[in-house]
């Protein structure tokens, strides 16, 4: 692609340069590196690959929007199990089950465990896969807004 979207995006824990690419192309609008950068993400289900980077960021982004005052999260804990009701509703089925086989770890809750929601992503058709992209795209567009 012959141009960028110039963005300063607030979610640091996106880490692979052609997931925040991704991501920029999102909040610019752009329907052409949206489709390109989609494609990419659809099949690059590898750990630290485009989707693990986008996944990582959504959740580590949520888990300290969802932490309540007063009450010390117990880690590991599957990121299903820490969502709201309304944001798991919100989720598309194939979302749902990707987020009860990841798992949020560390004392604090800073790492996330992606490889059996990546196995199952490679193991469903591209039309749930793509559900799964969307809803993490729009979440991790509602932090940058």
């Amino acid at each position: 692609m012959g141009h960028r979207h110039p963005s300063k995006l607030k979610n640091t824990e996106v880490g692979h340069a052609r997931a925040r690419w991704l991501l920029r192309a999102e909040l610019a609008g752009c329907a052409q590196c949206r489709t390109e950068g989609d494609r990419e993400a659809l099949g690059d289900l590898v750990q630290e690959g485009v989707f693990d980077s986008l996944i990582s960021g959504f959740v580590l982004a949520r888990v300290q929007q969802w932490r309540v005052p007063g009450r010390t999260p117990r880690y590991p804990a599957t990121v299903y199990r820490l969502a709201p009701v309304d944001e798991r509703d919100f989720w598309h089925a194939p979302t749902q089950h990707c987020m009860r086989l990841c798992t949020v770890e560390g004392p604090r809750g800073t790492r996330v465990d992606t490889r059996s929601a990546l196995g199952e992503l490679r193991l469903m058709p591209l039309r749930d896969r793509s559900l799964v992209l969307d809803d993490i795209i729009d979440g991790l567009s509602e932090d940058e807004a």
